[in-house]
């Protein structure tokens, strides 16, 4: 008797889908280690290790932002996880959240959100991008180290790409009380 082909397809091994309280468990627990791993639609990510450029720039932005901060309400989270709907824990670069947020601020509580890309640019620029806006982030930044520019994005929809050496100054509608000169911010990065 001739075998035939099974009308069942092979197993093939699929990622499991974290939940939110997946990931806080897991991280709770210790799982993670010193593993910078972010959850984003559900699945977990390696974030590689920050290089020079990224560190500056993140340091730029950390003082520009300074005086925001205060022992009573630390409205600027650097490197901290926002909570989005669609099963994601992204770690913006820096945050600025509205007065009385609270630790785990979910996106409602975000006026802006800025991610530094240089390794982690296809990702920024990809999926991660259309989480925040699909989650309904109010304004987001991305300052892409690797063309020397700035991607801003404001709810939902792209606004503008800023070149270097166009002499802009990025504000955002939520937080106006701070400016942030593009190139300064790009020649403090070293890029």
């Amino acid at each position: 008797m001739a075998a035939t082909a099974s009308p069942l397809e092979p197993d093939t091994p699929t990622q499991p889908y974290w939940t939110h309280a997946d990931y806080d468990r897991a991280t709770a627990a210790g799982a993670f280690g010193d593993r910078r791993i972010q959850l984003l639609h559900g699945e977990l990510y390696e974030m590689p290790p920050m290089n020079a450029p990224r560190i500056l720039a993140s340091g730029y932005l950390e003082r520009c932002f300074a005086h925001l901060r205060s022992d009573v309400d630390d409205r600027v989270r650097v490197s901290k996880p926002i909570v989005l709907p669609n099963d994601g824990q992204p770690e913006p670069d820096l945050a600025v959240l509205r007065p009385g947020a609270p630790a785990q601020p979910e996106v409602r509580d975000v006026l802006l959100a800025i991610e530094i890309s240089h390794a982690t640019r296809r990702r920024d620029l990809g999926t991660k991008l259309e989480d925040y806006l699909r989650d309904g982030l109010a304004e987001l930044w991305i300052i892409d180290l690797v063309e020397r520019c700035a991607w801003i994005y404001r709810d939902g929809s792209f606004v503008a790409r800023h070149a270097r050496g166009a002499g802009v100054q990025l504000v955002a509608d939520g937080v106006p009380e701070v400016s942030i000169d593009l190139d300064e911010l790009l020649r403090a990065a070293g890029v």
